[in-house]
């Protein structure tokens, strides 16, 4: 696939993110791994399509599911097999209070899937908001 193609697909994942497609698992490769910092409470490296769909699961009642989260694309870059994103991610917790995070996401995609993701965020912040 292309650098263009690859910017497509993971244009298609957030979409998916967004629309809470429960299909998103399909974007990602069987063997796909996901980096978190370790000093997030979802540290660490998830290795394995269950085991990177559990941690994504787990993330998500940290949120309040009645005010749907935005995804703002500032930047999305690819060459060769890697695709670079940069977003801000605004939502409400559960708890009832705004979220505003940054992140830088990674992607490596091999044969059409999303093969590995290096995940980049203020992990204080998020802390701090969601899961004290």
């Amino acid at each position: 696939m292309s650098a263009a193609d690859n910017k497509r697909l993971v244009r298609r994942y957030f979409d998916a993110v967004r629309a809470g497609d429960p299909g998103l698992g399909d974007l990602l490769a069987d063997d796909v791994t996901w980096w978190v910092p370790p000093s997030s409470p979802l540290g660490g490296l998830h290795s394995g399509k269950p085991a990177v769909l559990e941690m994504m699961s787990s993330g998500t009642g940290l949120y309040d599911a009645e005010h749907p989260m935005e995804l703002a694309i500032e930047r999305i870059l690819a060459e060769d097999d890697w695709v670079s994103v940069e977003l801000t991610l605004d939502a409400r917790t559960a708890a009832g209070e705004t979220y505003r995070n940054h992140y830088h996401f990674a992607f490596r995609v091999v044969d059409g899937c999303i093969r590995e993701v290096r995940e980049h965020l203020d992990t204080l912040y998020a802390q701090q908001k969601l899961f004290s």
